[in-house]
């Protein structure tokens, strides 16, 4: 009990230094930092703010999918954006089905387009027109392209203008005979008959060069060529019909371009002459029907020699 007594009466410091394992000289002092109030609250908000935000597993593979899918999607488009740009590159075309494509094009444009007419026909040359007589050429061009429509059926080389009214022409006209014609029927009638739209049409025409007037042989020589064609009221009789060069080209049936290029013309089209000498052609067959004549058998000889070949063109032959 006396040793117990002893040891529970002695101090900690004093236990501390019988045993040897405690010096007091060995503590060190912690250094205190100085930090004043806004230090420490500009400490606090770029702690709060740059946290990163918790996402749980679930959600960081999720967003992983979708950034690979979105990266695969990518590397799919350029990868068909490069094969398109090679494709049409490498892709070739040939210019005489563009020729062809740009001539129907035009031709279905201006048979939708209506035609500027006198809306007061009166005379013609310095002479008062005969409205039986003008009733008389319109019955004439009904048949005219009754028979164009026929020779050109199941094709659309022939393309009647949408605002000619041939069916209301055909009823006048049906009216007209069945008083008998001449002047005996009824002057309103007549008028209306001469008053009538004119009628028009687009004629697509390919004719080959098939007596080489521009070359040797070296080039195969196609002329795609749209006739545009107004009747006037007395034709054929006394007047002409109004043709024009709705568009034209000549191409080589056997050239292959690249489809990034623009289509050209392999001539020079002499057009003013042409249409001159398609005018005296008609002079020399009216007052008979002359657009399928004009057509078909004198443009085939003949267009070649009003083109003149480029010199691009005759470099390639």
């Amino acid at each position: 009990m006396a040793a117990r007594k002893s040891c529970t009466h002695m101090t900690w410091s004093e236990a501390k230094s019988k045993s040897g394992d405690y010096d007091t000289s060995k503590k060190k002092k912690k250094s205190v930092i100085q930090v004043n109030h806004g230090q420490a609250l500009t400490a606090k908000i770029v702690r709060k703010s740059s946290a990163p935000p918790e996402f749980s597993k679930a959600e960081l593979r999720r967003a992983k999918k979708q950034e690979e899918k979105a990266l695969a999607l990518a590397v799919k488009l350029a990868e068909e954006r490069e094969a398109e740009r090679r494709e049409r590159e490498g892709r070739t075309v040939c210019p005489f089905d563009m020729a062809r494509e740009q001539m129907t094009l035009e031709a279905k444009r201006r048979q939708q387009q209506q035609l500027q007419h006198e809306s007061n026909i009166t005379e013609s040359d310095g002479c008062c027109l005969d409205l039986e007589q003008i009733a008389q050429c319109r019955e004439m061009q009904l048949d005219e392209i009754a028979a164009l429509d026929a020779i050109y059926t199941d094709t659309d080389e022939f393309l009647l203008s949408s605002h000619a009214d041939v069916d209301g022409l055909r009823a006048k006209i049906d009216e007209w005979q069945e008083h008998g014609g001449g002047n005996n029927c009824d002057e309103a009638l007549l008028s209306s008959i001469a008053q009538h739209p004119p009628l028009s049409f687009g004629l697509q025409l390919t004719i080959e060069d098939n007596n080489n007037t521009l070359n040797d042989g070296g080039l195969d020589l196609v002329a795609t060529l749209l006739l545009q064609v107004v009747l006037p009221p007395l034709y054929p009789e006394s007047s002409l019909p109004h043709i024009t060069v709705a568009y034209f080209a000549v191409t080589d049936r056997s050239m292959q371009i690249s489809a990034n290029k623009s289509l050209e013309s392999l001539v020079h089209l002499e057009e003013e002459g042409l249409v001159q000498e398609l005018g005296e052609q008609a002079r020399e067959i009216v007052p008979l029907p002359c657009i399928y004549e004009l057509a078909t058998t004198w443009l085939t000889d003949h267009i070649f020699e009003y083109c003149n070949l480029r010199t691009h063109a005759q470099l390639s032959a």
